[in-house]
C-alpha cells in the first residue's frame, strides 16, 4: 500500500472521501486511476453523490473554469454534516434484548416455585428482552441515530441500504 493511499479517508466517511478525492486530484497528488475511480463508483449519501456527479461532469484537461468549479464543489461537500465522533452513539438491539433477559432470569428465578416446573412463569424471560429492544429503538429514534438517522432514511427509501 503507498503512503498516498495510507492518507486518503476511508470510503465508509463519504463526505471526506469526496473532498480528499477531489482535492488530490486539483493538487496533483492523486495517484494512479483515483480519479477514475472517484467518477465511476456511486456513493450512498444522495448529496455526495450529486456533487460527484458533477464533478465527473467537468471537461478534462482541466481550465480555469473546471477548477473553480472543483473548488465549489469541495465546499459544497465541506458544508454538509458529517459523522460527528463525538456525538451519541446508537445502542445495539442486541445490547438491549440481553439486558432484558438478565432481567427476566432475575425475575424468573425470583419467583420460581419448587416443583412447579422449568417452564412456570417463562413470560418472565421472554417478555423483558423484548421490552428491552423495544427501549433500545425508542432511545435511538427519539435521538435520531442508527437505523433512524434521517440520512439512513433516506438512503432506505431511495433503495439503498
Amino acid at each position: 500500500m503507498s503512503d498516498r493511499s495510507a492518507q486518503l479517508p476511508d470510503r465508509r466517511d463519504e463526505r471526506g472521501y469526496v473532498i480528499a478525492s477531489i482535492s488530490s486530484f486539483l493538487d496533483g497528488s492523486a495517484r494512479r486511476g483515483e480519479w477514475d475511480e472517484f467518477t465511476s463508483c456511486p456513493l450512498r449519501d444522495a448529496e455526495l453523490n450529486r456533487i460527484r456527479l458533477c464533478a465527473a461532469a467537468v471537461d478534462l484537461p482541466l481550465d480555469g473554469v473546471g477548477v473553480a468549479t472543483l473548488r465549489e464543489l469541495i465546499d459544497q461537500a465541506a458544508l454538509l454534516p458529517g459523522d460527528d465522533p463525538e456525538g451519541p452513539e446508537p445502542w445495539r438491539v442486541e445490547i438491549g434484548m440481553i439486558a432484558g433477559l438478565a432481567l427476566g432470569a432475575i425475575l424468573w428465578w425470583v419467583n420460581y416455585l419448587p416443583g412447579s416446573g422449568i417452564f412456570h412463569n417463562l413470560h418472565l424471560v421472554i417478555v423483558p428482552p423484548a421490552l428491552g429492544a423495544f427501549v433500545v429503538m425508542a432511545r435511538n429514534g427519539r435521538k435520531g441515530l442508527g437505523a433512524f438517522d434521517p440520512r439512513i432514511a433516506a438512503r432506505n427509501r431511495q433503495g439503498r441500504v
